[in-house]
This record gives C-alpha cells, sequence and structure tokens, in this order.
C-alpha cells in the first residue's frame, strides 16, 4: 500500500485526497438525483452545494482536532491538512447546522435536504475508507484471521477495518437506496442511514483497543451511540405519526415518487 497515487516532480496525488474529492462528487450527484424528487429545485441545491461542502471540510477538521489536542501544540498544525485527519462526526455536525441555515432561508424541509444529502455518509465510508487503507491508518487489533494484513509500522496482521467499514459502507448505501425510493416521511433516509452506519462504527471501533478512552470504550463510539438513541426515536415517532395521518403519508407518497 501506498498513499501516493502518482507524482509529477513536487506535485503529489494522495489517494486519500482523490478518494475525498471522490466522495464529494458522488454524494452531489445523489443529492441532484433526489433533490427534485424531495420538491427541492435543483437552482436551491446549486446555492447550497459549496457551502454544505466547505463546512463539513471544516467541521471533520475540528472535529477531529478537538479529539486530539495532544497533537497540536502548535495550533499552526491545524492548518496542516496533511497532520492528523479527519472526523466524521464533525462532518456531520457542521452540515446539519448548514441545512438548518438554509433551510430557513430558502424555506424548505430541514430533514428533505438531510434526506438527500445522506447519501455521503456512506460513500464516504466505502472511498474515504480507502485512502485511509493506502495511507496504511486507522487498522484494527491483531488478529490471526486468514485476511489480517501486516500494516505499516506493526509487528502482526491486524483486522482491516477499513476495508470492514467499506463493505458496511456499501450495504448501508443499498439500504438508503431502498429507503429513498419509498420514502414514507421527511428524514426517514437520512436517519436511517445515520443509525445503520453509528450501529457499524459501534461494533468495528471494538476492535480498536488502541483508541479506548476507558474500559471498551472508543471516543467514536459515544457520538455514535447517541446517534443512534435519536435516530430510532425520530423513526419510531415519525412512523407512528405518519400511520395515524393517511393524507399526510398519501401526500409523502406523491412528492417522493418512484425511482
Amino acid at each position: 500500500m501506498d498513499p501516493i497515487l502518482v507524482q509529477f516532480g513536487p506535485i503529489v496525488i494522495r489517494w486519500y485526497g482523490v478518494m475525498l474529492a471522490t466522495t464529494i462528487v458522488f454524494g452531489l450527484f445523489m443529492a441532484y438525483r433526489y433533490g427534485p424528487r424531495y420538491d427541492i429545485p435543483t437552482a436551491q441545491l446549486d446555492r447550497l452545494a459549496i457551502p454544505f461542502i466547505v463546512s463539513a471540510v471544516v467541521g471533520a477538521r475540528l472535529g477531529y482536532v478537538l479529539t486530539h489536542l495532544s497533537e497540536f501544540a502548535d495550533p499552526l498544525e491545524v492548518l496542516r491538512v496533511d497532520h492528523g485527519g479527519l472526523s466524521s462526526h464533525g462532518a456531520i455536525f457542521a452540515g446539519l447546522i448548514v441545512l438548518w441555515i438554509a433551510a430557513r432561508r430558502l424555506g424548505t424541509s430541514l430533514w428533505s435536504l438531510a434526506d438527500i444529502i445522506s447519501f455521503t455518509i456512506p460513500l464516504g465510508n466505502i472511498f474515504v475508507r480507502f485512502g485511509n487503507f493506502m495511507n496504511g491508518e486507522l487498522y484494527g487489533d491483531p488478529t490471526s484471521l486468514p485476511w489480517g494484513i501486516r500494516f505499516p509500522g506493526t509487528t502482526e496482521p491486524r483486522h482491516p477495518l477499513q476495508i470492514y467499514e467499506m463493505i458496511f459502507g456499501a450495504i448501508t448505501l443499498l439500504i438508503g437506496v431502498r429507503v429513498a425510493r419509498r420514502r414514507a416521511f421527511e428524514g426517514q433516509v437520512f436517519w436511517t442511514i445515520m443509525v445503520l452506519t453509528s450501529i457499524g462504527r459501534i461494533f468495528l471501533d471494538a476492535l480498536r483497543s488502541e483508541e479506548r478512552i476507558w474500559w471498551i470504550i472508543a471516543p467514536g463510539q459515544i457520538p455514535a451511540v447517541l446517534l443512534v438513541i435519536i435516530g430510532v426515536w425520530f423513526l419510531r415517532t415519525r412512523r407512528a405519526s405518519t400511520q395515524s395521518s393517511p393524507s399526510s403519508q398519501s401526500s409523502q407518497s406523491t412528492s417522493s415518487g418512484d425511482v
């Protein structure tokens, strides 16, 4: 594995950057595909795309810095994107803030915006985790399983957690698309993807004992548990509300349409 995809003299193109860009491109494709079906005009997506991308990247960076303060004794190191990494939970938090502001200004639904953007989450687990794999980072505990991989700097085979997350991300994406085709209420796609992704994070982070801060708890598991609780509550209450209001359900089905 080599973090560098190609190099032309001083110009270096890294796998991680290419995979991050690929996530953004495919995420925008899905947003533009489903936006009009959820009554979000393309013009609104044009205005939202760049602010959302910038806020998600900045939020991801700040999220990583705040959870790894010991790595940034020099504040200027925060600006060095080649030092450290990004936090998915930071990106989600910042992205939701921008979506909330956009929904108020554009007079559209926050949860419909979240639904069309949510595909970026499993896409990131597919593509960005491949970048992590090529960087030889974010691997798991030692394992004797036949697919264990000896990563740079390790002395024994480790769980390839990046590949596990890629597989789980692909499954989550397929389920998300299926839910999107039959969306019964606003926010269903976003919270379905969020709950599935968080469940995967909880279980897979259990294979990273080096990251534990207490007992079997890793930093990424804490927000993941909170997101599962909130997501399950949201899905249950909205589904119950929709089932008790046939006219609302019919309206949602009409606006969603078929793929």
